[in-house]
């Protein structure tokens, strides 16, 4: 704690830098993907080579947020964020790395996890972002608490589906691996019920609640996106 309260103006920097530097990965993620979709229609052959390769990296650079979360720089559960980065990197490791297929490198599946993933996640980071440094956009907090609602069943559906693909490839290798893939699937319903509601209950929070809605989504978003430097500051 005490290293944390003189380092506070240099985390609070590493958080924003972190927080930028992934939006702006995902926003290309996202540009490509759209631009591919435009050029090619349904013609998905090369997709993947197109936007596979950052899709895995800027992903793969979400495991930070649980050395984030461990080690208090921001507030968020720990257990929450291991759900979410886990079922991601198994999806563009287990699967999408791992399968040279066109029902998994070149599926209308793979367009909607990408688009529902990008989406979500170019709203989350900038959002982010900008509230470390006091940046309040309106129109950006009710996006960040109400796409949720269509964007986490998509990205789901997208994600097993990758995932049923993967199957019978993931048993030419070892059986064992099929079986785990299934567990995985299996163990989706009661991830994503928890990860719907808890942020069902952040929207009442933070867009829903009786008292000001600013200074509520304010304290919740510093908490979220790992502005507790300057929380802390304020509670010094």
């Amino acid at each position: 704690m005490a290293a944390g309260s003189k380092g506070n103006g240099v985390v609070e920097l590493y958080l924003v830098a972190y927080n930028a530097v992934s939006f702006v990965g995902w926003a290309y993620v996202l540009i490509n993907t759209t631009l591919y979709l435009l050029e090619h229609g349904t013609d998905l052959s090369r997709l993947f080579d197109r936007i596979g390769y950052p899709l895995i990296f800027v992903q793969t650079g979400a495991a930070l947020e649980i050395v984030h979360s461990l080690t208090g720089l921001v507030r968020s559960s720990a257990l929450t964020v291991l759900m979410q980065v886990y079922s991601r990197l198994l999806l563009v490791w287990g699967t999408l790395y791992a399968f040279d297929y066109p029902e998994i490198r070149a599926s209308y599946s793979l367009v909607l996890m990408v688009l529902a993933w990008a989406i979500t996640e170019c709203v989350r980071y900038s959002h982010y972002a900008l509230s470390l440094l006091d940046i309040e956009i309106p129109v950006l907090l009710y996006l960040r608490y109400t796409l949720f609602y269509v964007l986490y069943p998509a990205g789901v559906t997208g994600e097993l589906l990758e995932m049923w693909a993967a199957l019978p490839h993931a048993s030419a290798i070892r059986p064992s691996f099929k079986a785990f893939l299934l567990l995985n699937m299996i163990n989706y319903p009661p991830v994503l019920y928890k990860l719907y509601t808890h942020m069902i209950r952040q929207r009442r929070k933070i867009l829903g609640g009786k008292g000001s809605t600013k200074t509520g989504s304010k304290a919740t978003t510093a908490n979220a996106a790992g502005s507790s430097p300057a929380a802390r500051k304020k509670k010094l």
